[in-house]
């Protein structure tokens, strides 16, 4: 179970993605005889796990419709939602023709048809978003979060997890049964703690960081002297050392080849010459846990 939440996690999920290892380090896979621990380093599945799916999750978040919002949720959500006007006349002494329109709706989602909005919220319509990350510190908030469903193979993975913390969410049901336990607080504590070993073991640049002059090509590609370490951005440099009006910074296209990708719009300004920060890529001993 995960230190993190006590169950099996975003983190548990994780672990391994990148591989097995002994206590030694020797890779080894599940089964092998005479392995009965098993450990993996913690970045390197990251790295793995980010590659598969893309640097994306999934969420299904329950939403209120209303009528104001009731026409981009059924634009979000396809056919699975639907809107259903209802228009018909009514008397109204107030108007020359003795009438007035009056348009009501009911609602489909799903396939199953509700009178109101208030009996469709009552049910419940839930959309489903995405959450992206980019470096290990954006995936760290997660890691409390129960996997609800998973498409796994050998180059992909397709995650859905929960919209809440587990330890949130056990917190607040057991708030709302009356029972006060603070065993929450273990967890946030060690979720914290984890932040500050992963910063102080993989976000500290010193003695990597370069500027180098990058030509681009037709493709709006270009290459620096060195790696790239992806957990740091790239950002634009000028020679007059001011900041200038620009489309948008630099993106990292191949880290270990050192590609570097500028924005058509920026080349057109700028020319296909710039100044690109970087920080340059570090081999990370194995961190077994």
């Amino acid at each position: 179970m995960s230190r993190f939440s006590g169950k099996c996690d975003l983190f548990d999920h994780i672990g391994g993605t990148a591989g097995w290892y002994d206590k030694n380090g020797n890779p080894v896979k599940i089964g092998d005889p005479g392995v009965s621990v098993y450990y993996s380093d913690e970045y390197r599945d990251f790295l793995e796990f980010k590659k598969r799916s893309g640097g994306v999750m999934h969420q299904h978040k329950k939403v209120k419709v209303t009528e104001q919002n009731q026409d981009e949720v059924e634009r979000l959500l396809g056919g699975r939602f639907k809107a259903i006007a209802h228009t018909e006349s009514v008397p109204d002494k107030r108007r020359r023709s003795g009438e007035r329109e009056v348009t009501t709706y009911t609602y489909e989602y799903w396939g199953r048809e509700y009178g109101s909005l208030h009996e469709l919220n009552k049910h419940g319509v839930y959309m489903m978003i995405d959450v992206h990350f980019d470096t290990i510190l954006d995936l760290i908030p997660y890691y409390p979060y129960l996997v609800t469903s998973a498409c796994c193979d050998k180059d992909k993975q397709t995650v859905f997890i929960s919209s809440q913390s587990y330890v949130d969410e056990e917190r607040d049901e057991r708030y709302g049964r009356g029972f006060f336990y603070n065993s929450w607080e273990h967890y946030h504590e060690e979720l914290q703690n984890h932040y500050r070993d992963i910063v102080l073991k993989y976000f500290n640049p010193a003695g990597r960081e370069h500027v180098e002059e990058v030509v681009f090509d037709e493709n709006f590609l270009g290459k620096v002297s060195k790696p790239i370490d992806p957990n740091f951005k790239l950002e634009w440099r000028w020679p007059d050392g001011k900041i200038h009006t620009h489309w948008t910074s630099p993106k990292i296209e191949d880290a270990e080849s050192g590609t570097v990708r500028i924005h058509e719009n920026d080349a057109a300004i700028f020319g296909s010459k710039m100044l690109v920060y970087y920080v340059e890529a570090k081999e990370y001993p194995l961190n077994l846990g």
